[in-house]
């Protein structure tokens, strides 16, 4: 588990402005919230400062025996308290529906750029590191957004009123109670720092342990088999220990900033206690206004308390903000040159199901070439070096060789997963990086070795290869590939949910699926990863009859464990540490006696003995 945790990005710097910006503008589309939230922030503020004043008013009017003004004040603090109930309504009303609209968008935005991100990016991340910043760290971006603006308002705006009265009613004394506020500053920003730091931290540990969560579970079947359940706990407990360790610093912190704020405000509280009183006895303040005086001293830190609650919440949203932001700043490294983009814009953007050209490209693929073209996922290890194939339409390339040799590199570049790190690769004999990526992959047919299908039924998951198709359609790539007779003995047909990945189908009725899922799309290219590698031999010989009248028009390439199935093939490609070491037909590379027929001549006596072990135990 721990090691994508060098991936996790560190963050030393204070709270940085310029990226709440970025995050702001999610705020900014609902502004039909947001705006009628600032307001009635402000008139809630209003309504909290007056009430001190009215008791004011209420006392000086029962030391002067005026009973009509006592009727009257009563009335206005009955239409506040009413005025105040109707805004709190709106705060829960408005707040809850921005706060709905905010999480959504983040969390689209952020899904989205997910999508248009290149294979490299997930290769180099867990999954669970990714769902964090769509799950928990979107959730508190969007809170923070909604409801710490409402409360910043309501608590700016009220201390703003209060501190207007109170100078109002004896600047003197005012200044008095102010005089604690350098102090409470200093003190805010030392613990603020500190806060900060530790929420990066559990922010920090809490991708790690989502990644371990997701591992966890995608890895069960391993981890009973190898009965790694002990090794795996004690790896989990290392995180979550250093999580534990994290939130009690984080939670010290916050418990030890509040008493503080709490006495800062009860020391300007009793300030103006002492002063006053000692000015009410010499006749310099009336009675009323001592009491007002109090009630808005003790209010005054009111805000101050819940600003600070806020701004110790915005030390963990500006942790989730910089993981968030640094997902939606992230440029993919694969994507249309800027003259495609600008006829994508100019024509309006294709879509898979149309896969026309619209960048001045030919919509055939005639020939596609390698032309000395260098591969390193890292700069010190290269893939392929000077690696040079040129295939007419039509041809089937069969790639053989050991693992590791370069195999699923070439069919990667192709399918423009990757780019050459030198040389190009060209379709109808332009660059591919100067034709659309939409185009180009509308154009792939892809049957990997594990076989992904969606939660659904089987139709659906065909359709999947092309959106607007029929039922008949449909029905006519499922018995292309063999597939029909076992799809319609399952309960419902086509309408049988498959489960979750297709957890419902075995591996080769999977694999007949994705094969009817891609020839559906009707690609000019078809690539086939070690698509049968692990099914059945009985599977297989469904699946191959299916394939040979597939790729018949069709330039495909296949990337073969059993060699059985590639001898048809108009090229084998023997590809070994990056470089083509044997090429030719099935029948020229076995008269060559190379590796190709050494690699050939063990497997077929393999399955030959495999195949006289199953009839012996027949007899039996």
């Amino acid at each position: 588990m721990s090691e994508h945790t060098f991936m996790e990005e560190d963050f030393a710097g204070r709270i940085d402005l310029r990226m709440w910006k970025g995050v702001a503008k999610f705020a900014l589309r609902h502004k039909r919230y947001l705006i009628p939230l600032a307001i009635v922030a402000l008139i809630t503020a209003a309504c909290d400062t007056s009430f001190a004043l009215i008791v004011r008013k209420v006392i000086d009017s029962v030391q002067a025996g005026d009973r009509q003004a006592i009727v009257n004040y009563a009335f206005v603090f009955l239409g506040v308290v009413l005025t105040l109930c109707v805004c709190i309504w709106l705060f829960i009303n408005l707040a809850g529906k921005s706060s709905t609209g905010i999480s959504h968008d983040i969390r689209e935005a952020a899904f989205e750029r997910l999508q248009s991100l290149e294979f490299a990016y997930f290769d180099e991340r867990p999954v669970g590191w990714l769902m964090a910043r769509l799950t928990s760290d979107c959730q508190r971006l969007s809170g923070i957004l909604s409801w710490g603006l409402l409360d910043v308002t309501w608590g700016l705006s009220l201390m703003l009123g209060i501190a207007i009265v109170l100078f109002y009613l004896n600047w003197q004394l005012a200044l008095i109670v102010f005089s604690v506020m350098p102090l409470l500053g200093w003190i805010s920003v030392r613990f603020q720092r500190a806060i900060l730091k530790s929420s990066r931290r559990i922010r920090k540990i809490n991708s790690q342990i989502t990644a371990g969560y997701n591992e966890g579970i995608m890895a069960v079947r391993t981890t009973k088999t190898l009965v790694r359940e002990r090794q795996n706990l004690d790896e989990f407990q290392v995180q979550t220990a250093e999580m534990y360790a994290a939130s009690v610093r984080n939670a010290i912190q916050s418990s030890l900033y509040w008493p503080l704020v709490v006495v800062m405000g009860a020391l300007g509280t009793g300030l103006a206690l002492w002063f006053g009183g000692v000015w009410t006895m010499r006749g310099a303040m009336t009675l009323g206004t001592l009491i007002a005086f109090m009630t808005y001293t003790t209010q005054f830190f009111d805000p101050i308390h819940h600003l600070a609650r806020i701004l110790t919440e915005l030390q963990g949203a500006q942790a989730a903000a910089e993981r968030v932001v640094g997902l939606l700043d992230t440029e993919p490294k694969i994507k249309d040159s800027p003259e495609v983009q600008a006829a994508i814009a100019r024509h309006g953007a294709s879509t898979p199901a149309e896969g026309r050209a619209i960048d001045g490209g030919p919509d055939r693929i005639d020939t596609i070439e390698f032309r000395n073209v260098t591969f390193a996922y890292k700069p010190e290890q290269p893939v392929l070096i000077d690696f040079n194939l040129k295939v007419d339409a039509g041809q089937t390339i069969a790639l053989v060789g050991p693992t590791g040799g370069g195999k699923s590199t070439i069919v990667s570049l192709l399918c423009r997963f990757y780019e050459p790190t030198a040389g190009e690769i060209l379709l109808s004999g332009t660059d591919y990086r100067k034709r659309s990526l939409l185009w180009l992959q509308s154009n792939l047919g892809i049957v990997l070795q594990q076989p992904h299908l969606f939660s659904g039924t089987v139709r659906e998951n065909i359709r999947y290869g092309k959106l607007a198709a029929s039922d008949e359609q449909i029905e006519w790539a499922a018995r292309l590939v063999n597939a029909h007779e076992f799809i319609m003995a399952m309960d419902k047909g086509y309408d049988s949910e498959v489960g979750q990945g297709g957890n419902r189908l075995s591996v080769g009725q999977k694999q007949l699926v994705s094969f009817a899922r891609a020839v559906l799309a009707d690609p000019q290219i078809f690539v086939m990863d070690e698509a049968t590698s692990s099914i059945d031999t009985e599977t297989e010989k469904m699946i191959q009859h299916g394939v040979d009248t597939v790729l018949a028009d069709r330039t495909s390439f296949v990337i073969a464990h059993r060699l059985s199935t590639i001898r048809s093939a108009d090229r084998i490609l023997f590809v070994d540490q990056g470089r083509v070491v044997e090429q030719g037909t099935h029948h020229d590379l076995i008269l060559q006696r190379g590796r190709y027929f050494e690699l050939y001549s063990n497997q077929f006596t393999h399955e030959a003995e495999e195949h006289l072990l199953g009839a012996t135990q027949t007899d039996e």
